[in-house]
């Protein structure tokens, strides 16, 4: 079974915050199941995995209720202030949705979760997709990390890359750090949109594909195409035979980890 291990979702209207989303006309409209799914089935995807497009509790429902009617999300990475005091309450509350597998986090301003919230996450058998930047402190990410080594943790968009030039030291560095937490793993997205949009070429992307593949292995790398917001870059079809070509090497049975049985097991789908 092949997996998208993310996509988004959304009515575009007044509502939505998302100010990259807002200032970026190809992403001025609404993008639904109904909108991905001959992609998906053109590009042999089973199924995907839908991840909340802004911080709103709302978003987590709105996917949510998507999720209970349109077979081809075959999970749901919500969102909830994880450092409000009724956050844990919060979590409980969204056990109702059985699509729910995980939580997006953003690590900023050195904050991180509290024990609690940490405990609510494991007893749920939740994922948590962490975002990172260039300000993350890596030192005070890895203790944390060490603290939870039964949490199952995600890297989104390859910790953010510039990916209009050869990686970076340090980006390179971060990575070959991280990945010695065997309970951290890697989607393969953000580097399309990151990168000369619409001036790129695939042998743009293979030198940060090396590194993430020779530091996080098959068995920890997940495909996710990031749609809608590829699109800013170009069509669906590229970003995944561009990671096909990549893999030419690679065993079948790698390449099947990575399209799908690593988010199968990741996401406990």
């Amino acid at each position: 079974m092949h997996i998208d291990s993310e996509v988004h979702f959304w009515k575009y209207g007044k509502s939505l915050l998302n100010s990259f989303i807002r200032n970026n006309k190809v992403l001025q409209q609404d993008y639904l199941p109904e909108h991905l799914d001959l992609s998906l089935n053109r590009n042999k995807i089973d199924g995907c995995i839908a991840v909340v497009s802004e911080n709103a509790e709302v978003e987590t429902r709105f996917l949510s209720e998507l999720a209970a009617t349109h077979p081809l999300i075959s999970a749901v990475v919500g969102w909830t202030d994880m450092f409000d005091p009724k956050s844990v309450e919060k979590i409980r509350e969204f056990r109702q949705y059985n699509h729910i597998r995980g939580y997006r986090l953003e690590l900023s301003n050195d904050k991180y979760p509290s024990r609690q919230l940490m405990e609510i996450l494991a007893e749920n058998q939740y994922s948590l997709d962490i975002s990172i930047s260039t300000d993350t402190d890596m030192d005070r990410l890895s203790k944390w990390m060490n603290d939870w080594p039964d949490q199952q943790f995600i890297l989104r968009d390859c910790a953010n890359p510039d990916a209009k030039n050869a990686p970076s030291k340090i980006w390179a560095s971060t990575i070959r750090e991280l990945a010695k937490f065997q309970n951290l793993s890697c989607k393969l997205s953000g580097l399309f949109t990151k990168g000369n949009q619409k001036s790129w070429k695939p042998a743009d992307f293979y030198p940060f594909l090396e590194i993430l593949f020779e530091s996080f292995g098959s068995e920890r790398l997940l495909y996710a195409s990031d749609w809608p917001f590829l699109l800013i870059a170009g069509i669906y079809i590229q970003w995944k035979s561009l990671i096909e070509k990549y893999m030419e090497r690679y065993t079948i049975d790698d390449q099947d980890k990575i399209f799908g049985e690593n988010a199968l097991r990741i996401y406990r789908l």
